[in-house]
């Protein structure tokens, strides 16, 4: 019989979340200023890192938020997807309860809840256009099988977004969770008696021993939190995986990587104090580099993120349009400000006219990996019209040449030609940057 159907395996995992909840987080607790989650939780995101391009309306998009638990990722797709249709499931139904009130204390009810394990989800009827499958296929005894059976209610360009626990970064986790299974914690369902034995052996352990330094440290027994114990020392079914083990699971499962969900944080390069001057040996072996390799590299060398958080979908599903970046004809292209990053105090600052200072987009876009600082008239000619709507590069050349018309120097006219460099070599930093999106005006 196929693991994936053990009960005994799935009802462990189902017993711990009946008695404790996850996530347990406040149900008041709101997302929705919180720009890094929503920007990473968004549709339009995803869909521009699969084939760059913009999805205009998400009002016809389905969303399957698989393993909702408590509901709080529910509650993020649904700030960061307005007016798409989204399915939550689980396999706990004291869980679900908890998410229905927590939708609904925040007014959403565009939402939907079903009690059902993964290998059920054909009973659905239904093909997603995205689906999160978050924190849930480290806990599965077949992953690509599971993989598999999301790929079945997948939409031919549907996006799936899941991750795995990292191994080297979880490591000493898994000595701890190796540890109290020898002590019999983690036979049944851990509860307060086996919280209390956690807590009590790291107050009794000398503050020098390995394992207390690398997982425990300094804290005091009783501000540990009881989900935090059970979420890394007493977790049932936990695993961690490597960057090979992924690829080789979606290949297994007919899906093909295309992006990490935070790849901003992946950067190879960005691991060396000086990646412009780098040993030619080094640097002629990391440029040829696929995307598979980058990554296995730098988890290699500093493995600090605790999920694989990746998206996938079909291979060569991706709309394969002409390297807009890459053209030279610009007529057609459309500029557009990623809409979960038109936040209220953001728009209050393009539209200062009292400031005269660069601003640092860090401050506003907390995602962005450095500070990175933009001149007013600039912020002011490119994202002021863009708070509005999608602008050509011509609106927005003939905006600069409106604000800008004489170069401050020389006092000589602001050329066209000069107006396109500017504008074009903004549009190309920001879009790198991830805040602004291009697309073809079809």
């Amino acid at each position: 019989m196929n693991r994936f159907f053990d009960l005994s395996y799935q009802d462990k995992t189902l017993q711990q979340f009946e008695s404790h909840p996850y996530p347990d987080t406040p149900l008041e607790e709101s997302p929705k200023d919180n720009v890094t989650l929503l920007y990473k939780n968004s549709l339009v995101t995803a869909y521009y890192r699969f084939c760059q391009r913009v999805i205009s309306s998400l009002e016809d998009c389905l969303i399957l938020d698989l393993a909702c638990g408590t509901g709080y990722t529910t509650l993020i797709l649904a700030e960061a997807n307005p007016k798409a249709k989204i399915i939550a499931v689980d396999i706990s139904p004291l869980s679900l309860e908890i998410a229905e009130k927590r939708l609904n204390y925040h007014g959403f009810s565009n939402v939907e809840y079903q009690v059902l394990a993964l290998e059920n989800l054909n009973q659905l009827g239904l093909q997603f256009n995205y689906i999160n499958a978050s924190d849930i296929l480290y806990l599965l005894p077949d992953i690509p099988f599971a993989l598999k059976q999301l790929g079945t209610v997948l939409k031919p360009q549907g996006i799936i977004r899941s991750n795995l626990h990292s191994y080297y970064q979880r490591f000493n986790y898994y000595r701890a969770q190796t540890l109290f299974k020898q002590m019999g914690l983690m036979e049944g369902n851990p509860d307060q008696i086996e919280l209390g034995i956690v807590r009590d052996f790291f107050s009794a352990l000398d503050d020098k021993a390995d394992l207390k330094l690398k997982t425990w440290g300094q804290q005091k027994p009783e501000d540990v939190r009881d989900e935090t114990i059970l979420m890394n020392y007493l977790f049932q079914n936990d695993k961690g995986f490597t960057i090979p083990e992924l690829l080789n699971f979606l290949g297994q499962a007919d899906l093909e990587l295309f992006s990490m969900v935070n790849w901003w944080e992946w950067q190879l390069t960005d691991l060396f104090k000086d990646p412009d001057n780098l040993p030619a040996f080094l640097a002629m072996g990391l440029a040829n580099l696929d995307l598979g390799e980058q990554l296995t590299l730098y988890e290699l060398i500093h493995p600090n993120k605790r999920l694989l958080d990746f998206w996938c979908g079909r291979p060569y599903s991706a709309i394969k349009t002409e390297n807009i970046k890459a053209t030279e004809d610009w007529r057609n292209i459309q500029v557009y400000l990623h809409p979960q990053l038109k936040t209220e105090s953001f728009q209050q600052e393009v539209l200062s006219s009292s400031h005269l200072f660069p601003l640092n987009l860090k401050d506003y876009f907390p995602f962005l990996p450095q500070e990175i600082w933009l001149d007013r008239t600039l912020l002011t000619a490119l994202f002021t019209p863009l708070l509005e709507q999608a602008c050509s590069l011509h609106v927005l050349v003939q905006r600069w040449l409106a604000i800008r018309p004489v170069d401050p120097v020389t006092l000589s006219p602001t050329t066209e030609a000069d107006a396109f460099m500017v504008i074009s070599q903004a549009i190309m930093d920001q879009e790198r940057l991830g805040i602004i999106l291009l697309d073809q005006q079809l």
